[in-house]
């Protein structure tokens, strides 16, 4: 991926890099294969829908962050999450706790789990992931029993063999329609992609 083309895009300048929001390309999804049935997705929000594919420790990703929260708070973005933790042991342990968080307190608290973990500052990792817990007064000792389960691991091993299906490559990439768009297009450029849907 061009880089100065996804940096521009999060100062929403795509045109500055010769990239245009209008023709930021997203590829389809392998025949067969449907998003929603990727295991450990889960829902935030109302109105028109896209999924994001993030690691925690991504920097891109907590970029991006605001922007996509932001819309779920205006009520114009139904956003899934698929964990894609890739970067470090910190993004796998932080992705662990969020899906016990969805397991054992569903998609609401997951989510206020996510947007916790993402107004740390620094590096991402367990204890991050149970600060933010402790702050949502949620269960720790039963989060990190959970979070250390057989079902937890399964999840996040099945969301892997989907995400490598589906060409997954890079964080943040997002999934609208059926189709797979890597990187951020700036937010002119996603707002014209949920158009498109």
């Amino acid at each position: 991926m061009d880089r100065r083309g996804f940096l521009s895009g999060l100062a929403g300048t795509l045109s500055a890099s010769g990239v245009r929001a209008e023709n930021f390309e997203a590829a389809p999804l392998p025949p067969g294969l449907d998003a929603r049935t990727c295991p450990g997705l889960s829902w935030a929000g109302s109105g028109p829908a896209a999924i994001e594919i993030f690691d925690y420790n991504c920097p891109y990703c907590r970029a991006v962050f605001r922007a996509l929260d932001a819309r779920i708070a205006a009520r114009a973005l139904r956003l899934g999450l698929i964990d894609s933790p890739q970067l470090s042991i910190g993004s796998i342990q932080a992705a662990k706790l969020r899906q016990a968080a969805l397991k054992l307190y569903g998609p609401a608290k997951a989510y206020a789990f996510h947007r916790r973990v993402f107004a740390q500052r620094g590096a991402i990792d367990g204890e991050t992931g149970l600060a933010a817990a402790r702050e949502l007064k949620l269960d720790v000792a039963k989060l990190t029993e959970t979070a250390d389960s057989d079902a937890v691991r399964d999840i996040l091993i099945g969301a892997s063999h989907f995400l490598s299906k589906a060409g997954v490559q890079a964080t943040p990439s997002f999934i609208l329609g059926g189709k797979l768009m890597s990187g951020w297009p700036g937010g002119e450029g996603f707002n014209a992609a949920l158009r498109s849907v």
